[in-house]
């Protein structure tokens, strides 16, 4: 049983304590269809196995049930029960939507790009100058939302240093991936990146952004791109829906040299 209202200290409270009960219980509900645990058309349990799942009231699960029938996810048939729409693909089984997040050169089908600032002669914040490299004096902080099939599902500050910037087309921003335009037209030759994933929650202005709900998670990745020479030739700092996030990395593995295991008897010949 999972308990949603569990009491806590207020001075213990975070963001997602002061967000509604049925809110946070209609977060899990959308996960599920997601994720594919409840596929499309599926039925989903009645209301009081909900309940007793979840250690709610009745109105709680049927808030969070109407919540998701408004936002086209779930269809409730008078008589027969509460069904997952059809239609709902979970991101790990939309290779388009893997694609656009882990292609970090190209957009793909279906992605596009919303440019919402674009400010110059910015300094590199601190916070993503990460091990290792050396800021430029001046870079073009590019604020853009990423969307697939016109849904919203990644906020960026992109921070390009503003030498290399004066080489991309005119505009490049509103129609490729920066990392694609420093590959093609940055005159520095790229060496190493360096990544750095974490998790955090939307408030207001990111929810709001991304058609999200407040609070909800979020997966918070953090890159630099350097120069052979240590130079951070760009920085971006994204934030993914963690409903519409999927990883993922194809790699060879690494030869692993054999160890003895002290504990196990020696086979005799």
């Amino acid at each position: 049983m999972q308990r949603l209202g569990a009491i806590r200290p207020a001075d213990d409270l975070d963001d997602n304590d002061r967000v509604a009960l049925y809110v946070r219980l209609a977060r899990i509900f959308r996960d599920r269809i997601r994720s594919g645990e409840w596929s499309p058309g599926e039925k989903l349990p009645p209301v009081p196995d909900l309940c007793r799942d979840f250690a709610v009231a009745p109105i709680t699960v049927r808030q969070a049930l109407r919540m998701l029938a408004d936002k086209g996810l779930l269809i409730a048939i008078r008589g027969k029960g509460t069904f997952v729409t059809e239609g709902q693909h979970s991101a790990v089984d939309d290779p388009e939507l893997r694609r656009a997040i882990n292609d970090r050169l190209d957009l793909t089908p279906g992605q596009g790009i919303r440019v919402l600032k674009r400010e110059t002669g910015i300094a590199l914040p601190p916070e993503l100058q990460m091990e290792g490299g050396h800021p430029r004096s001046s870079y073009v902080k590019i604020t853009k939302i990423h969307l697939y099939n016109e849904t919203p599902f990644a906020l960026m500050d992109v921070y390009v240093d503003e030498a290399s910037y004066r080489h991309f087309p005119p505009n490049s921003e509103h129609g490729s991936k920066m990392l694609r335009m420093l590959t093609n037209h940055g005159p520095d030759k790229m060496g190493s990146s360096r990544q750095l994933i974490t998790i955090s929650h939307a408030d207001q202005d990111v929810a709001r952004a991304l058609d999200y709900s407040l609070g909800g998670v979020m997966v918070k990745i953090v890159s630099n791109i350097f120069s052979t020479d240590g130079d951070i030739l760009m920085a971006n700092n994204a934030l993914y829906r963690g409903d519409m996030f999927v990883m993922e990395r194809v790699e060879q593995t690494p030869a692993v040299p054999v160890i003895p295991d002290p504990t196990r008897p020696k086979d005799r010949h």
